[in-house]
């Protein structure tokens, strides 16, 4: 089958640069045999002749290869920073009468060009449309043509307070209809990231938004994409990609920065954060994805920052997988409690995790997951002392627990304690050779305090155990790993060659 679809994937990859491999590729051929029956082609050789032919067809074809799968208000901590402190600096730098523009490339079905209408208007009322000026584009035709029509279904709120819905919505038969007024505001075009030339109007931006589509395409063309952008943008401006991607976007065409733990790209140097944490370190703060819950300065009534499913998340007994079992004691209810906390852990719903805590079944300094848990939470928070009484609890029940031990090194770390967090990321290591988060903390830890040669090995040591199998058993049981796989080996290389450079720097000077 693989080598049957080598022409059309070539052939679409050419058009817009889907690159379409493993799942994507199975989904390519069941796509591909359907097409080719609906248009009447007795086989693969005479569908790949009639899209050939018939560009019509091959939109088609291109259009049904993404999933446009997004909901309103996606990644809220970044929309925050947008919101409360690189908007107001764009303005300020913006003449009478000249309005912010602002692009959302690979738009899908609407919902984040319309939520940036959204918060903005929350915050400058009948002004946003004078102020701003939104456009979005998408290759898919149909998607654009739901973006436009501005109705959605339930699934699209995932996350977001029925406010919402009563403020900006209009219940109808089959979903719920944006209100005229926040449609009106963008701007929707068809948009080949890939074409030779892109719709006149698409040019001046100060921000653009590319965020959860650079999954799509491969190291080139992600790079040929951004420098079609820097074209498209002013002299001073600023590139959003997803919070899990934006790290493996560091392509030279954009300069990274860092601002409250949120990574982002500028052109220029107007928006570069004074105080950046770029080249320190990750925090899990700085790494952890964003919640289901809106966390922007909003209106208590007009949209709150309490999650819609929260309702839904409780510490008593669950629905049972049989109808013959019971929950009813309180092992049970632990037991079901830590499976639903771990799962938002995982899921980055810290909030409403520690909701669940906060009703644990036991005191919660009498279960060791408890702990480990809560202390993980705790420390995203940086509320450091609370952290620090937990995890020794949780120390004295499991004192070699690798999920407790890179916990202590985090706190230490954090803390400016670099001896302190060595020693325990080195005990991680002793009991789990193969914990890459480890090793990683360790490196991180080196480079801050000039020891180059020792972190240089460390780092090696990440890419080493990552890419000796597609899964590594980093020994860690509760808590979700700090830091992506692909992203730690990417700082890693990158801060390999820095320090190769700094080390031949060191030398020539000597």
């Amino acid at each position: 089958m693989s080598r049957r679809l080598e022409s059309f994937k070539a052939l679409i990859y050419a058009h817009c640069g889907l690159v379409l491999e493993g799942v994507a590729e199975d989904r390519l051929y069941k796509i591909l045999q359907h097409n080719a029956k609906r248009s009447g082609c007795i086989d693969l050789d005479a569908y790949e002749r009639l899209i050939r032919t018939d560009a019509e067809q091959f939109d088609i074809l291109v259009c049904q290869l993404t999933v446009n799968e997004t909901y309103f208000f996606r990644e809220p901590e970044q929309l925050q920073l947008l919101t409360t402190v690189l908007i107001p600096q764009v303005l300020a730098g913006k003449a009478p009468g000249q309005p912010v523009r602002i692009l959302s490339a690979g738009c899908s079905s609407g919902e984040e060009p319309y939520s940036l209408v959204m918060l903005l208007e929350h915050i400058y009322g009948e002004r946003t449309a004078e102020l701003f000026q939104i456009d979005a584009g998408d290759l898919d035709q149909n998607v654009l043509n739901k973006a436009r029509a501005g109705v959605y279904s339930q699934f699209s709120f995932r996350g977001v307070d029925p406010a919402v819905r009563l403020r900006y919505f209009q219940p109808q038969k089959h979903g719920y209809k944006l209100a005229e007024h926040i449609r009106s505001q963008v701007s929707f075009y068809q948009l080949n990231l890939l074409a030779s030339q892109f719709p006149a109007e698409l040019s001046d931006y100060d921000i653009i938004f590319f965020r959860n589509v650079s999954i799509y395409f491969d190291l080139e063309t992600r790079a040929l994409i951004q420098r079609k952008f820097y074209e498209l943008m002013n002299a001073q401006s600023i590139l959003f990609l997803g919070s899990s991607e934006t790290l493996g976007n560091d392509l030279g065409v954009f300069e990274l920065v860092e601002h409250t733990g949120q990574y982002f790209f500028i052109k220029g140097e107007a928006y570069r954060p004074k105080h950046s944490n770029m080249g320190t370190g990750l925090t899990l703060a700085e790494t952890r994805q964003s919640t289901n819950e809106l966390v922007l300065p909003l209106d208590q009534q007009a949209l709150s920052t309490v999650s819609a499913d929260d309702t839904a998340d409780s510490v008593a007994p669950q629905p049972p997988t049989e109808p013959s079992q019971k929950i009813d004691s309180v092992d049970d209810r632990r037991l079901v409690a830590l499976e639903r906390i771990q799962q938002l852990v995982s899921a980055g719903e810290l909030r409403r995790a520690m909701r669940l805590l906060e009703s644990f079944p036991v005191p919660v300094t009498e279960d060791y997951a408890a702990c480990l848990l809560k202390s993980w939470l705790l420390l995203n928070q940086q509320a450091f002392d609370e952290a620090a009484s937990l995890l020794g609890y949780a120390l004295v029940a499991q004192p070699w627990s690798v999920d407790a031990m890179l916990m202590q090194g985090l706190l230490c770390k954090w803390q400016q304690q670099t001896e302190d967090a060595c020693q325990w990321f080195r005990k991680v290591i002793y009991i789990c050779p193969e914990c890459w988060p480890a090793h990683y903390y360790l490196a991180d830890t080196r480079r801050a305090e000039e020891q180059f040669e020792v972190a240089m090995r460390s780092y090696q040591a990440v890419i080493r155990i990552l890419a000796t199998a597609a899964e590594v058993n980093h020994g860690l049981t509760w808590i979700p790993v700090p830091l992506a796989a692909s992203d730690a080996v990417f700082l890693s290389r990158r801060q390999i060659q820095q320090l190769t450079a700094d080390l031949h720097t060191t030398q020539v000077d000597d």
